[in-house]
């Protein structure tokens, strides 16, 4: 018995706080949709403004609620904007504290107010439900409210300290305060220019010999100059083995780095030793962190038809159909040049991909015309995708343009591109395609790597029987 799942591409209706006259309304924001529009008219409480273009309601708690609910099925509500930058600070904390949100009711004694100082700013997050009253006194103080992130600034906090505390237990609330951040941290956030340090600059040179990817480079020049401010400036040959345990440390518990994190500083660590120095690296004095495997995030193939339909720049529409077509990383993507797409035997030439290896991969006969349309019309010199003022495209500009994308394609998830080389390998799968096909077009240089897509692929777990269907129940 096959299990058939089908995934619903729904739009998304941003909720939009403004003002107009003292009142608080909601901008619903969407893009062209004939299903919600002629919804949205059938609806006695949404209106429709000639002076801002856009369909809008009170800011009511019951409209909020019934504006969610008549549209269930139909769009997703996104409230992530609700409170909009152009409110003033009065504005927002009047919009907080009337019916305008949710309904405020009386607070439990178990209420925790939040202080979180980082460096030298101070964060205050209220619990919800909250009072009226709490948002006036933060106003009193001088605080202002962050409504991207729903917390409240306090400057001046070391003088205001007292203060907070006593009224918000006399309100019933515990206060959880913690330090995020110390002076190393501070330290350490800062950034150097690591080209200024004679040691980092030899390290440099010694990787470029060595044939190193310039990003190698880059990492690895300033985690070794990270560790050297963290320690005022020691000379790596005289940094203990013990030190750089402490560092590893320190970076783990204090800043939360992660695995793959930790793994780029051990590495650079033992380059840098085995390089320039006479010391052997010790594997289990600075030992390196457990790998973990997560499962890779993917597309359904519903959402990768909604997104490469959405209309868009054609350069835009490129990049996805690229991205998705082939499995190419997005570095490798902004690297392409006009020169590597071979129309006539419809392949594309990686050059210099991850770990400075070139691969070949196939050109799509589907983004064929696309291509050779877009080639005439924006007509690049050197790149294939150029940014506006020439030269190679950035990899932050492809990232944006698919979170636009998405975010048009009515997907309520956070996208990357590099989900869509999840999603490429994963469908290949599901095809049927062998794995060590799939190694090449990715370019791994293990099959072990490549295998991670076949615990996402529905091929082979759509054939396994559930041992519920053998029992007579």
């Amino acid at each position: 018995m096959q299990l058939i799942i089908t995934t619903m591409i729904r739009p998304v209706i941003f909720l939009n706080g403004f003002m107009h006259k003292q009142t608080a309304l909601v901008k619903l924001f969407f893009y062209a949709n004939d299903i919600i529009e002629q919804r949205l008219k059938d609806l006695s409480y949404v209106y429709y403004s000639r002076q801002y273009t856009c369909y809008y309601i009170r800011w009511r708690d019951a409209d909020l609620q019934k504006i969610k609910k008549d549209l269930n099925g139909i769009a997703y509500i996104n409230p992530m904007y609700l409170y909009s930058k152009s409110f003033t600070n009065k504005e927002k904390a009047a919009a907080l504290q009337s019916d305008h949100n949710f309904s405020l009711q009386a607070v439990d004694s178990s209420s925790i107010v939040s202080i979180v100082i980082v460096n030298d700013k101070t964060y205050l997050k209220l619990p919800v439900p909250y009072k009226k009253v709490w948002v006036d006194f933060l106003i009193e103080i001088g605080a202002l409210f962050e409504p991207k992130r729903c917390f409240w600034m306090v400057p001046g906090y070391a003088n205001k300290k007292t203060n907070i505390s006593h009224y918000f237990q006399e309100q019933g609330c515990r206060i959880r305060f913690r330090v995020k951040h110390n002076e190393k941290v501070l330290v350490h956030s800062r950034r150097n220019n690591y080209k200024q340090d004679d040691e980092v600059k030899s390290f440099i040179k010694v990787m470029t010999l060595q044939g190193a990817a310039r990003r190698t480079i880059d990492n690895y020049a300033s985690q070794i100059r990270k560790m050297k401010d963290y320690y005022e400036g020691k000379q790596m040959a005289d940094i203990s083995d013990s030190e750089i345990r402490d560092y590893l440390f320190f970076l783990r518990e204090e800043l939360s780095y992660s695995p793959s994190a930790q793994n780029i500083v051990v590495s650079a660590v033992k380059r840098f030793l085995l390089s320039l120095t006479e010391r052997e690296f010790n594997a289990y004095q600075l030992p390196r962190p457990a790998k973990t495997r997560k499962i890779p995030k993917i597309l359904e193939k519903e959402e990768i038809i909604a997104l490469l339909k959405v209309d868009i720049y054609i350069k835009h529409k490129c990049m996805l159909f690229l991205l998705y077509s082939t499995g190419i990383r997005c570095g490798e993507l902004v690297n392409l040049k006009v020169e590597d797409i071979n129309f006539g035997s419809n392949i594309i030439i990686i050059k210099s991909g991850k770990g400075n290896k070139d691969r070949i991969v196939t050109l799509s006969e589907k983004i064929k015309d696309l291509l050779l349309s877009y080639l005439r019309q924006e007509q690049p010199n050197t790149y294939l995708f150029e940014g506006q003022r020439g030269g190679r495209y950035s990899t932050s500009s492809v990232q944006k343009m698919v979170k636009r994308a998405v975010l048009k394609a009515g997907i309520d998830r956070r996208v990357t591109p590099h989900m869509l080389r999840h999603s490429f390998a994963t469908h290949l799968h599901d095809s049927g395609m062998d794995i060590r096909n799939i190694q090449m077009l990715l370019g791994h240089t293990s099959t072990k790597t490549t295998e991670i897509y076949t615990y996402v692929s529905k091929r082979d777990i759509s054939k396994l029987k559930s041992p519920l269907d053998d029992l007579d129940v």
